[in-house]
C-alpha cells in the first residue's frame, strides 16, 4: 500500500482523476488506475474477476461493496 488514504479519499481521487480524463477513460478504468496506484493488493486480487471494473463505464455496487470490504 503506497499511500493510506480512506476509501471516501479514493473516490475522491478516482473523480479527480476521471474528470480530468472525461472523454478518454471510462470510469472503470479511471477507479482501477486510481486504485492501482493507492492500493495495489486489491487491485490485483480483482484484475480479471467479476469485480474488475477497467472495462465498465460504470462500477457495480456488488464491486465497491466487494472492495470496500478489502480496504
Amino acid at each position: 500500500m503506497k499511500d493510506h488514504i480512506t476509501y471516501e479519499q479514493f473516490l475522491e481521487k478516482v473523480t479527480k482523476i476521471h474528470n480530468a480524463q472525461s472523454g478518454v477513460w471510462r470510469y472503470g478504468q479511471s477507479y482501477f488506475n486510481v486504485l492501482s496506484s493507492v492500493r495495489s493488493d486489491i487491485a490485483e486480487a480483482i484484475r480479471g474477476t467479476l469485480h474488475d471494473p477497467f472495462h465498465k463505464d460504470n462500477l457495480l455496487q456488488e464491486t465497491e461493496t466487494f472492495i470496500k470490504s478489502l480496504w
